[in-house]
């Protein structure tokens, strides 16, 4: 069992209860304009609850390998979010169906430089997110987990980077060891979204 490093009085799940939605620490706060990346999306729930928490703040990129049908899409402009079909892997091939993109590979496709806030359920979070911890930060991380091999060194390297584990917890929706979510805050984002700091034990 892990014990939250910090306390945000604002920890709210933002999306369905089960799968698709994540925990975030007072997405109030979140600055206007703030780019959104949710890797692994295909229900588009957190993407809409996060837009009307926070009355349309973000600029959200959705990514998914499964061409959703355009019933799920339509709406999307209306909570200003873009929908890529691709792959996210640790190495981009356009030549792939659906192609291949590293997080800053595409970020640099859509012309963000920053991140504020990246959520990810894609699978191969192992070796994606420490790539993408290598070049880029970004405020707030929820991960889902769905192996076992690798991840104390995944938490590690998280930990690391810098980032603060406020929420974990087990999946409830799937079945599986290591299927499991878990929200980081950054250590320098603690004053903008009002969270304060209990411990830290995991680097």
């Amino acid at each position: 069992s892990l014990a939250c490093q910090v306390h945000c009085p604002s920890l709210v799940r933002v999306g369905s209860v089960g799968e698709g939605g994540s925990w975030m620490c007072n997405p109030w706060a979140m600055p206007k304009g703030s780019v959104v990346f949710s890797l692994g999306s295909h229900d588009f729930f957190f993407e809409a609850d996060l837009q009307e928490t926070t009355a349309n703040a973000a600029t959200i990129v959705t990514v998914d390998m499964k061409a959703p049908n355009k019933k799920s899409l339509t709406g999307l402009d209306k909570i200003n979010a873009t929908f890529v079909h691709a792959m996210i892997a640790n190495k981009t091939n356009l030549k792939a169906k659906p192609p291949h993109y590293t997080v800053t590979d595409l970020m640099a496709k859509q012309g963000h430089k920053h991140i504020e806030i990246l959520k990810m359920d894609i699978g191969s979070e192992t070796t994606v997110l420490p790539q993408f911890l290598n070049d880029n930060t970004v405020c707030q991380i929820m991960v889902e987990t769905h192996e076992i091999n690798g991840l104390p060194k995944l938490l590690r390297t998280v930990a690391n980077a810098g980032f603060l584990l406020q929420k974990y917890e087990a999946d409830a929706s799937e079945t599986g060891a290591g299927l499991c979510e878990y929200s980081f805050i950054h250590e320098s984002c603690l004053e903008k979204y009002g969270a304060t700091l209990l411990a830290s034990y995991l680097r």
